[in-house]
């Protein structure tokens, strides 16, 4: 099962999609636009951001159930939600400062935790499958290149030195 984004009824919803079958169900239905659906580790969640308020926020969701609980209230641009592994986690992009950078934050909302900073803009998080670190796309050096760091936010490293632009990066699982 895949968790996408469809605009196929009008704005950008999120679907749940047979791989196999094809056969889809909506998850959501509204005004606004839900997009980047992320799975918690257990298939039973998901994260995604809604632009409901104006402005882009992570909100999850559970399986099969119409409940919808906000996860973020700091920032007013918070997109592209990744679940760690270890689904305690949940690593994202935002421009609390102007410039985005990568953020994580508990699932219950708490511990919010700037992990880049006064560095180009930082986007597109995703973790390693181990949950030991998070590879992501920077323009601290001007054009943008993907980057490497520990979960924590420590040992920042580029790991592609192209003339182009590096984006979107993702782990094999």
């Amino acid at each position: 099962t895949l968790a996408v984004t469809l605009s196929k009824d009008g704005n950008p919803e999120l679907y749940l999609l047979n791989s196999i079958s094809h056969k889809e169900i909506r998850l959501t239905k509204n005004h606004w636009n839900d997009v980047s659906p992320s799975w918690s580790p257990d298939g039973m969640q998901l994260v995604y951001t809604a632009d409901k308020l104006g402005a882009p926020q992570l909100y999850i969701t559970k399986r099969g159930s119409e409940n919808v609980r906000r996860l973020t209230f700091r920032g007013s641009y918070n997109v592209s939600p990744a679940w760690s592994p270890t689904g305690d986690l949940i690593a994202f992009s935002s421009s609390m400062d102007g410039n985005f950078n990568i953020y994580t934050v508990q699932t219950n909302g708490d511990n919010l935790r700037q992990l880049t900073q006064n560095a180009g803009n930082n986007e597109d998080p995703e973790w390693s499958p181990d949950g030991r670190y998070i590879v992501f796309h920077s323009t601290r050096e001007g054009t943008g290149s993907i980057y490497i760091m520990n979960a924590d936010g420590t040992n920042q490293r580029k790991l592609t030195d192209n003339r182009g632009t590096d984006l979107s990066p993702d782990w094999i699982r």
